[in-house]
């Protein structure tokens, strides 16, 4: 049995990678029959168990579900560490209605939010200062990117190392 984690799933298709230093592989799993009669479902960020198919290279069924850490219904998720939540200054506007629901429920999951502002070539520094000023002054992480540029992603990654992290914001905040 091999071990892994999630971190994709299509159409009931798992991207598992497989615990291994010295090479990133990466075996497509279908979960096992007997998950489903028990009303099991893998989500994206579970541990699991799974065995190779001997005939097909690179696939494999998943056997086992490793206990959680944390779990979403709501995207189902499990194991995050963090979530990054992504507002943009303009195209769309900043919701801060949804980023203060959003920012709720990673209190509820008991998983670190960073605030990420998007687009920042696209307001005044003052937009960018107010936002910092609020949100940091209750202890929360903002950084500011500009995806389309590449600027801020070198320290976005800084914050991703070791972190299983999910990224959130409304449509067209264009998450990393």
């Amino acid at each position: 049995m091999l071990k892994g984690q999630i971190i994709s799933n299509i159409s009931n298709l798992y991207q598992v990678q497989i615990e291994n230093k010295t090479k990133n592989e990466i075996i497509e799993c279908m979960p096992r029959g007997k998950m489903k009669q028990d009303e099991i479902s893998p989500v994206v960020g579970d541990y699991v168990e799974i065995e190779k198919l001997e005939k097909e290279e690179n696939k494999g069924v998943i056997c086992n579900i490793l206990p959680r850490s944390m779990y979403s219904k709501r995207p189902k998720l499990a194991n995050l560490t963090q979530m990054v939540l992504v507002i943009s200054l303009k195209s769309p506007k900043p919701d801060f209605m949804l980023l203060d629901k959003q920012l709720a429920y990673t209190e509820y999951l008991k998983v670190k939010p960073i605030i990420c502002i998007n687009k920042v070539d696209l307001g005044t520094k003052e937009q960018i200062q107010k936002i910092r000023e609020i949100y940091e002054a209750i202890g929360y992480t903002v950084i500011q990117t500009n995806a389309k540029e590449k600027k801020g992603i070198e320290a976005l990654k800084k914050l991703l190392l070791g972190q299983i992290t999910a990224f959130s914001g409304n449509s067209g905040a264009r998450k990393i």
